[in-house]
Parts: C-alpha cells; structure tokens; sequence
C-alpha cells in the first residue's frame, strides 16, 4: 500500500487535481491543515475507491477532497461557537462600551439583530419598515460599529 501511495503522491493528475481543490480554499484554511487533510484523503481514496462503481479515481479524488475541507471547516466553526462565554469577557466588556458609543438606533438593532437572534423580517416588524431597510440598516450600524471597535482597539494598544 506504502508503494502505491508514493506512485500517487507523485502522479502528476492527482497533484494537479488536489492543487485545483485546495486553491478555493486557500484564505480560509491554513496551508499546513489543507497539505494534512490532502494526505489523508488521496490515503483514504487509495483505501476506499472501487473501479466498478464506473467513476475515475481523478474525480472520485475530487469529491472526497472538497468534502474533507468542508468538513474540516464546519468542525472549526462549531468549536468556535462552543467556547464558553468566560473566555471572552473582556471582548462582551468591550462591545457593550462600543455598543453604548453607538446612536441608540444602531445600537438596538445589533442588539436584536446578535443578542435578540431576531431575523431581518422580525427586526423590520419590530421597527416599523420592510426587511431590506432592515438589512441596509444592520450594514450600517455594523460599519460603524467596526470602525468604534477598531479605534478603540486602537486607543487600548497606544495606553499600554
């Protein structure tokens, strides 16, 4: 098996199949878990890939690649929703002082919008308007939220 998964490692198709899936995911996953996750999955193609099934290893190697790295992504981010709160109490500490900055009509829309888990129709209801003015409102008060945010990150690291 160890002398096949060479002879695939260095076949040029497969490189250039897995350089083809791996470069979509290059921002959001980093190079040292895309070389792993690639490793594993030509391993486990090797292992698993029935020519009598009637599809190409090529593309059989194409479809279990793109699902590992999605797969590998949406672990990530149900581990980062899963952190405890406590973790980050500092950063709740610093959004509500960004929140408080914020004129009071962004400020309860973030705060129905991600406290409230309110979607945009139940916001645009609440408020009085239609759920795109809903929407065009959220980006605003999330743009200026992010700049408060950003120069008060700022402000922190020039005191210390």
């Amino acid at each position: 098996m160890d002398k096949n998964f060479d002879e695939a490692y260095k076949n040029i198709d497969y490189k250039r199949i897995m350089d083809k899936v791996c470069s979509g995911y290059s921002r959001s996953v980093d190079p040292d878990e895309l070389s792993s996750i690639r490793l594993n999955t030509l391993w486990e193609c090797l292992k698993k890939y029935d020519p009598t099934r009637g599809a190409k290893f090529t593309s059989y190697l194409y479809q279990q690649l793109t699902f590992a790295i999605k797969n590998s992504l949406k672990k990530r981010k149900r581990e980062f929703t899963n952190i405890p709160i406590e973790k980050y109490k500092n950063e709740t500490e610093n959004i509500s002082l960004v929140l408080s900055d914020l004129p009071d009509e962004y400020s309860n829309l973030l705060r129905q919008k991600y406290l409230g888990n309110m979607t945009m129709e139940e916001i645009g209801k609440e408020n009085g308007y239609s759920r795109e003015t809903a929407r065009r409102k959220i980006k605003k008060a999330l743009n200026l939220y992010m700049r408060l945010s950003r120069d008060k990150n700022e402000n922190r690291s020039l005191m210390q």
